[in-house]
């Protein structure tokens, strides 16, 4: 049992003289019947979890046909002539189909992740200049939304993280997305890099986490995020009320300072 638990696996049967059947078979006999039950138990639950995560795949494909037609008949009633009212109610058809692709999008990232099939390739990345870049991205949106991109980003100094760069670039559109989302009204976003304290910070003014509009439509895109921090062994501290969010990311361990480490060495 000490070599399962070390290993992760469960222990072998062990051997019974059904002949004689004394206390000791009789345990023995039990602990066979326990480990089996153990094994076909597991097996149920990757049975379930492949059927799951299958169904979810087919699910998102199939649906994406339907969406296709409705944004075909929208397009098509947009050239009708209507009310002003009529195009209004158009336009929010057409946002929430692109709403729905998104989360059926992420939904279908989040299956592919916990399943590990997403690849994932952590590498020494320089943080600051991934951050810029990701924020030289976004710049034309929220430019478009008239929100005031108010960013502090080193110009000479920079730290590294043993991450994927395309997962650490996930991370950060999800957060850009959900401040053009749910926060926009607040007209302002701050992205700060303290390479000191080695963390991405990104804050708005938005009505906050507690709004259920953001709570209703971020919820998936949160999940991924928050697992592909802690594969890269990061995570993500929030901070939210009416005034606005404010998300510090950073190592889910704090790195050890050279002295301390030495201390500890030495004790």
């Amino acid at each position: 049992m000490s070599f399962s638990a070390n290993h992760n696996s469960f222990p072998k049967p062990i051997s019974v003289q059904t002949d004689r059947m004394d206390e000791i078979d009789q345990l023995g006999s039990s602990f066979n019947w326990m480990i089996q039950q153990l094994e076909d138990s597991r097996k149920r639950e990757y049975e379930e979890e492949l059927l799951r995560h299958r169904l979810i795949a087919n699910l998102s494909h199939d649906l994406r046909t339907p969406l296709t037609i409705l944004r075909g008949h929208i397009n098509r009633l947009n050239k009708e002539s209507i009310s002003l009212e009529g195009q209004n109610s158009l336009t929010e058809m057409n946002l929430t189909i692109t709403r729905v692709g998104d989360l059926m999008d992420d939904l279908l990232s989040y299956t592919l992740l916990t399943s590990g099939k997403h690849p994932f390739y952590p590498t020494s990345t320089d943080i600051v200049r991934l951050v810029r870049a990701s924020v030289a991205a976004w710049y034309p949106a929220f430019e478009e939304k008239e929100i005031q991109f108010d960013v502090d980003l080193p110009t000479e100094v920079t730290f590294y993280w043993e991450a994927d760069p395309k997962w650490m670039t996930r991370v950060l559109d999800n957060l850009f997305q959900n401040i053009l989302r749910h926060a926009a009204e607040g007209k302002y976003t701050n992205i700060v890099v303290d390479v000191e304290k080695e963390l991405i910070i990104v804050a708005d003014r938005g009505p906050g986490m507690d709004n259920s509009s953001y709570e209703g439509g971020s919820g998936i895109g949160l999940s991924t995020s928050n697992y592909m921090l802690k594969k890269m062994k990061l995570k993500a501290d929030f901070t939210s009320n009416e005034n606005g969010t404010r998300v510090a990311i950073g190592r889910a361990q704090p790195k050890v300072k050279p002295e301390v480490n030495s201390m500890i060495t030495e004790m």
